[in-house]
C-alpha cells in the first residue's frame, strides 16, 4: 500500500524518497525492497549501490554481487559507497567469493579510488575474509607506503588480519601496535580489544593479561 501510495506521488522519481522506501521495506524483509527496486524505472548509481548494500546487510549478498554486475551492464560507472557495499558483500560470502574480490579491487584501481582510506578499508577486510590475510597486510604497507593515513578502522581491519596469521605474524603486529601508539589511537576501546586478540593469537598471551589490566585500570 505503501509503495503504490509513492508510485502515484510527485516523488516517486526522486532518488532520495527511493532510497528512503528501499530503507524502509528492507525492515520488513529484503526480498520486498528488491521487488520494489525492480519496479523502479532507471535507476540511479544512488539506488544501485543503495539496494546492494541492503542485500549485503540482511542475508542476500549472493543478491547484492548479482545486481552489481548488473549495474555494470547497464554502464553506470560505480562510486565509493558502491564499491565499499559491494564488498561488504564479498566480505559475507568468504573464500568462494574471493576471485570476484580481485575483480572489483582491479575496478577499484582503474576508476582512481585505490587511495581512498575508506575503500582501502573495505579492501583489507575483504582479503581477511576471503582467506588471504597477507593481502591485506600488503594493502596495509602500501598504504603507508604512499603516505594515506589509517584511521581506526584500518587498524582494526589490519590487526585481525594478523590475527589470523597466527605467530608467524608477531612482528608485524608489534609494529602494527607501534604505529596505533605513534597516531595517539591506544585509548580507543575498540583497538584495544584489537590488540588483545593479537597478541593472544599470535602466541604472546601475557601481553594481552597486562594490555587488558593496564586499560582495566584506566577505565
Amino acid at each position: 500500500k505503501v509503495y503504490s501510495q509513492l508510485l502515484t506521488s510527485p516523488f516517486k522519481k526522486d532518488p532520495s524518497t527511493l532510497t528512503v522506501a528501499l530503507q524502509m521495506f528492507a525492515k520488513h524483509g529484503i526480498e520486498q525492497s528488491i521487488k520494489v527496486f525492480h519496479t523502479i524505472e532507471e535507476p540511479n548509481l544512488i539506488l544501485w549501490s543503495c539496494i546492494i548494500g541492503l542485500c549485503a546487510k540482511n542475508g542476500r549478498p549472493h543478491k547484492g554481487v548479482e545486481l552489481f554486475d548488473q549495474m555494470i551492464a547497464n554502464n553506470i560507472t560505480p562510486n565509493e559507497i558502491t564499491y565499499i557495499n559491494i564488498l561488504s558483500a564479498i566480505s559475507n560470502l568468504g573464500p568462494t567469493a574471493l576471485e570476484k574480490g580481485k575483480q572489483i579491487h582491479q575496478h577499484i584501481t582503474q576508476h582512481k579510488l585505490d587511495s581512498n582510506v575508506i575503500v582501502l578499508n573495505s579492501l583489507i577486510q575483504m582479503y581477511t575474509k576471503c582467506g588471504e590475510p597477507n593481502k591485506s597486510i600488503e594493502l596495509y604497507d602500501q598504504m603507508i607506503a604512499n603516505n594515506i593515513s589509517p584511521d581506526e578502522i584500518t587498524y582494526t581491519n589490519i590487526l585481525t588480519a594478523i590475527s589470523n596469521l597466527g605467530p608467524t605474524a608477531l612482528e608485524k603486529g608489534k609494529q602494527i601496535h607501534q604505529h596505533i601508539t605513534q597516531h595517539k589511537f591506544d585509548s580507543n576501546l575498540k583497538l584495544v580489544s584489537a590488540l588483545i586478540q593479537m597478541y593472544s593469537k599470535c602466541g604472546e598471551p601475557n601481553k594481552s593479561i597486562t594490555l587488558h589490566n593496564t586499560n582495566s585500570i584506566q577505565t
